[in-house]
């Protein structure tokens, strides 16, 4: 096993404290109830009495190995073995979010997308804060528009549609939010998301109708 870091050697401390003495207590008693019953003779007490602190010891290891081994492959899982970059953090726009100043965190947002307009997680932030909170509607579009036009990350395709769909039900425009439904629906066949979607534009051409 390689050289434990200063985490694994905390983690293995706190499974032997919280296993140790509970396995210790059971195992003392399990032999205790076999001696009493007879089941055991005193000498195969003595050794198994001597043989909890061995077995103790290795349980710990075990559970210490399964533990690290289920994190690792855990994160594995959460970022496809390492391959996946983590989400991109705005700590200046989400404090000023925070304090309830949208207008200036809205501007931070626009700042950083002329000096990095690839960036199309700030461009769906900003979409968010312009839709939510600052009733943009129009600026809102305009983002989730540039995000679908400028982006082929198949992950980023549900947020645009729905961002689309919450401002054109908020604006009323029913042909263009038919239009974002039919594509949900499409995309999200067979899913609790597309159920959605479909029973609201059944309900939009029936009305149409």
């Amino acid at each position: 096993m390689k050289d434990l870091e200063t985490h694994d050697t905390t983690d293995l401390f706190r499974i032997a404290v919280l296993f140790g003495p509970p396995c210790l207590i059971i195992l003392s008693a399990a032999w205790f109830f076999l001696l009493a019953k007879g089941f055991i003779s005193p000498r195969t007490f003595v050794l198994l009495m001597v043989a909890n602190i061995p077995i103790t010891v290795g349980g710990v290891f075990v559970i210490f190995l399964f533990v690290r081994t289920m994190a690792v492959g855990v994160a594995h899982m959460a970022t496809a073995a390492g391959n996946i970059p983590p989400p991109p953090s705005y700590p200046n726009q989400d404090l000023l979010i925070a304090q309830g100043k949208y207008r200036e965190a809205a501007d931070y947002f626009r700042d950083h997308i002329r000096i990095t307009p690839e960036d199309m997680d700030a461009r769906l932030r900003l979409a968010d804060l312009l839709e939510r909170y600052l009733g943009d509607l129009a600026g809102a579009e305009q983002q989730f528009l540039a995000v679908r036009r400028l982006s082929n990350e198949p992950h980023l395709e549900v947020p645009v549609t729905n961002g689309l769909i919450d401002v054109y039900r908020k604006q009323g425009r029913r042909e263009q939010l038919k239009s974002e439904l039919a594509r949900l629906v499409e995309r999200r066949r067979g899913t609790a998301l597309g159920e959605g979607a479909a029973r609201e534009l059944q309900e939009l051409e029936a009305g149409d109708g």
